[in-house]
């Protein structure tokens, strides 16, 4: 797949839980993350350009109260995973509140897993 990814994507140690926010049904766990959007791995098969509102568990990040965050995404791609039973699937944000923005930039901080290239 082409890269069209503005925002160098990075990868995280810590894997938080996603889920549907209508439905509470688990989408899979967050791999990567932007600015931008995320990627999740996880059993479903979801449709490409659907938009729904999910929630993001978050792990203890001192400088913030929240627990989760729920945000609106549209789903841009659905890859199967190396592991035949997974998913990667990639989404966009909407629109990402700018009260969302430092929290996500400060799980990428904190989280980021460091590949050497």
């Amino acid at each position: 797949m082409e890269e069209r990814r503005k925002i160098p994507r990075k990868y995280l140690m810590a894997y938080s839980s996603v889920y549907e926010q209508s439905t509470g049904k688990m989408l899979g766990y967050l791999s990567d993350l932007t600015l931008e959007g995320l990627m999740v791995i996880g059993k479903e098969k979801l449709e490409i350009g659907k938009e729904t509102e999910i929630r993001i568990d978050l792990p203890e990040i001192p400088a913030f109260e929240e627990n989760q965050l729920q945000i609106g995404v549209r789903i841009i791609w659905v890859q199967p995973d190396l592991d035949p039973r997974l998913n990667n699937i990639g989404f966009n944000f909407i629109e990402l509140p700018e009260e969302q923005k430092p929290i996500i930039s400060e799980m990428i901080e904190i989280y980021e897993f460091r590949r050497e290239n």
